[in-house]
């Protein structure tokens, strides 16, 4: 007996690399472009922070800590935010979490019964979708319009809401889209998260992987409506798998005390996120080094070619990432009438060429017809990929 909870999970991105693993027994060269991993490719962990974490294992903190997070830690990184974003935390807003995904699993755990419902940005990351409905809640996409580079539609999100509404996510820089919500946009949205008094929800991930626009926070903007704010240290301290993330809330008005003190029960239940690199990371934020500034260099010209290459590619049409390392171009099967859904379409690129992508029809409704992928590679490398993707093509 499979419980339905497990028997429905679906994960586009991790799904797809078990066709890939069965194409590379058959000897082809796989290009994986399906996770966004900059580890696996020619972005190194800086030494220092990889010294900091080996430094607090040989000097004893392999013990379990304050589920909470380190108290340390804490202080550091309402320090990091406060600064960043001109927002007010304090030590009792943060709580450290095995990656922003347990903090995702963790928030949708407190918010979601009885077909209650959560507004995410469509496309959206497949976790937000898969957690919402293994805790018997409803994701309900709002709709990033493609023809606006892919900004929130704020008449679509408004025509969602209704009683059974939780809560709004907001996602960006987006995965998969690449997209940076405009200041006007996200103030639009807190506005009507005011109006209905729910909270928001903000996936910063990627808030430092930006390019030309500027980036905007919503604690920042928000006066009086609760954010709970999510970011860890995967991406922009190329540290993926430490598995190392964190919630905060900006709370002024104390809404969310209930949800607080839950989410500090589940944390408690699983007993603490890592503690080495909890200590590791101590350091990493008391002595911020080039590495994020570098690989955002490097990404902004792997983006710059990736995006040449797909614009002149007959019948793909792609709107250019404004941060993140993700391309979502759309396929128009008027074009190729050989491959009828966009999953298709992916399976037969991996079989024949190797190039692992991620069907977009997995980010949920507003992703179908598109793929997912990322442009990690060295330069060299995307050429390689991009010459085999026009050969399939052709």
């Amino acid at each position: 007996m499979v419980s339905r909870r497990i028997k429905d999970l679906s994960y586009a991105i991790r799904d797809v690399a078990v066709i890939a693993n069965e194409v590379k027994k058959s000897g082809k060269k796989v290009y994986h472009l399906n996770i966004g991993d900059p580890i696996i490719f020619d972005f190194m962990t800086p030494e220092y922070i990889t010294r900091s974490m080996v430094k607090a294992a040989l000097s004893g903190k392999n013990f379990y800590v304050d589920s909470l997070g380190v108290d340390e830690l804490r202080n550091e990184i309402c320090s990091l935010e406060n600064h960043k974003n001109s927002i007010n935390l304090k030590p009792d807003d943060i709580l450290v979490t095995s990656g922003v995904t347990e903090g995702i699993f963790f928030i949708l755990a407190g918010l979601m019964e009885n077909q209650n419902e959560i507004l995410i940005p469509g496309p959206s990351y497949p976790v937000y979708i898969n957690y919402t409905k293994f805790f018997n809640g409803i994701p309900i996409e709002y709709e990033l319009d493609e023809n606006n580079d892919w900004e929130p539609n704020i008449d679509d999100l408004r025509k969602k809401i209704t009683d059974k509404t939780q809560a709004i996510l907001i996602c960006s820089p987006n995965n998969p889209t690449g997209a940076l919500y405009s200041k006007k946009e996200i103030k639009d949205i807190i506005n009507l998260a005011g109006e209905h008094d729910l909270p928001i929800i903000s996936d910063e991930i990627y808030d430092q992987i930006i390019f030309e626009k500027e980036y905007s926070c919503p604690a920042s903007l928000s006066k009086d409506v609760p954010i709970i704010g999510l970011n860890g240290f995967s991406k922009a301290h190329l540290a993926t798998g430490w598995r190392l993330g964190y919630i905060y809330y900006k709370d002024p008005d104390n809404k969310l005390s209930n949800l607080k003190e839950g989410l500090e029960k589940m944390a408690r239940a699983r007993l603490c996120a890592n503690s080495i690199a909890q200590y590791a990371a101590i350091e990493t934020l008391q002595n911020p080094g080039p590495h994020t500034e570098e690989m955002v260099r490097k990404l902004k010209e792997r983006r710059d070619y990736s995006y040449k290459r797909l614009k002149q590619i007959e019948g793909l049409n792609c709107v250019n990432a404004a941060g993140a390392f993700y391309l979502f171009p759309k396929i128009d099967f008027k074009e190729f009438p050989k491959w009828k859904t966009d999953k298709e379409f992916v399976i037969d690129l991996l079989k024949k060429t190797g190039i692992c992508t991620v069907y977009g029809s997995g980010f949920g409704v507003h992703g179908k017809d598109h793929m997912r992928l990322t442009f990690l590679p060295e330069i060299e490398t995307l050429e390689t990929i991009y010459n085999l993707l026009e050969d399939f093509l052709k």
